[in-house]
């Protein structure tokens, strides 16, 4: 399914982008970190990520991957970064 939307995503190209499975991204959304919008295309729903769900993504990744942070870790940190008013997407952009 085609996106009608230039910032809006569907499950294999985010994944493609993030560089993880869709069945990690499934998982992150049942865990909060991404809240995709579903797109009704007859009897089926679509998932379709944000620029927004894509860098926290790409954030929680880095940290989980690459500073070996648990997923509740991750999560933890961003959630303190965000109260804290902190800018750190500029620090992952990269791994979008």
């Amino acid at each position: 399914m085609k996106s009608t939307n230039k910032n809006k995503f569907g499950t294999v190209k985010t994944t493609k982008k993030i560089g993880i499975s869709p069945e990690r991204l499934r998982y992150w959304e049942l865990q909060g970190i991404v809240k995709p919008e579903y797109i009704q295309c007859g009897t089926r729903r679509f998932r379709q990520y944000s620029l927004e769900d894509i860098r926290r993504a790409s954030m929680v990744k880095v940290l989980v991957d690459d500073e070996k942070y648990t997923l509740e870790g991750a999560i933890r940190r961003l959630e303190e970064n965000k109260l804290a008013n902190l800018n750190i997407t500029d620090t992952y952009d990269e791994h979008i």
